[in-house]
């Protein structure tokens, strides 16, 4: 039986920040537990790598253009999440070319240092296959893992260390942070997974993803929320695996 691990996992904290490769990740993996924490009044930034901007299958469209979009439908998702402009973030790293190296890092290690997050929620950095279940398996897209990678760096050792990037600290509001706790997209079957009960908000979940329109019908993004939250006894759940690091 799942139980709701809400209390567990945030209880005393004040700020959570979601790092993400694409708009509409948020959303997809996260995006039940995002919209419990503003309601529990918890202030919660989402920094958005890329812009999706390669992200098209048949349309003719240039890259330019579809990233005008997806950043007008990623705000208008936002909205509907409940976080706040100022907590809306767009770093513009290349779609399909992230990488796990001192660029990438520093620009991560930059909004921590800015934000002081309690916890950080991001990208499964591991697997190269995710396995669902003993019937669906997919692959973890690339930029998902080197941005799973360059978070977890980002936080250790470079936004702790004041020798890092010590440019950053010409912005005043920016200090020398540590984290040490993260929950990871993307894991279903991990021995430190945990349950987020959400189910006040699968609608604000379903609505939400259904702003990016380019992507999801809303009827894709109603199955999305079927499939990718447990559902038990009437209610529903986001799965993460929760790490505790010294």
């Amino acid at each position: 039986m799942y139980k709701d691990s809400f209390k567990k996992v945030f209880g005393g904290k004040k700020k959570v920040l979601v790092v993400m490769a694409h708009p509409d990740d948020a959303e997809l993996y996260a995006g039940g537990t995002i919209a419990r924490l503003v309601g529990s009044g918890i202030r919660v930034r989402v920094v958005k790598m890329t812009l999706g901007d390669m992200g098209n299958r048949q349309e003719r469209t240039t890259s330019k253009e579809l990233g005008g979009l997806r950043q007008k439908e990623d705000e208008a998702a936002m909205k509907v999440l409940g976080i706040l402009p100022e907590d809306n973030v767009y770093l513009g790293l290349g779609d399909g070319e992230v990488e796990d190296d001192l660029p990438t890092i520093g620009k991560l290690a930059l909004q921590i240092r800015l934000f002081q997050p309690d916890l950080v929620i991001t990208h499964n950095p591991e697997n190269v296959i995710v396995k669902f279940d003993n019937k669906n398996s997919w692959i973890n897209h690339r930029d998902h893992r080197k941005i799973g990678l360059a978070v977890i760096d980002g936080t250790y050792p470079y936004a702790r260390d004041t020798l890092f990037f010590p440019e950053h600290f010409k912005n005043p509001l920016a200090k020398s942070h540590t984290v040490t706790e993260y929950l990871l997209v993307d894991y279903y079957d991990h021995p430190d997974q945990v349950a987020i009960e959400m189910t006040d908000f699968v609608g604000i979940r379903v609505k939400a993803h259904a702003c990016h329109s380019s992507q999801y019908s809303q009827e894709a993004a109603q199955a999305s929320a079927d499939f990718f939250t447990l559902q038990r006894d009437g209610k529903r759940f986001e799965r993460f695996r929760y790490v505790v690091v010294d």
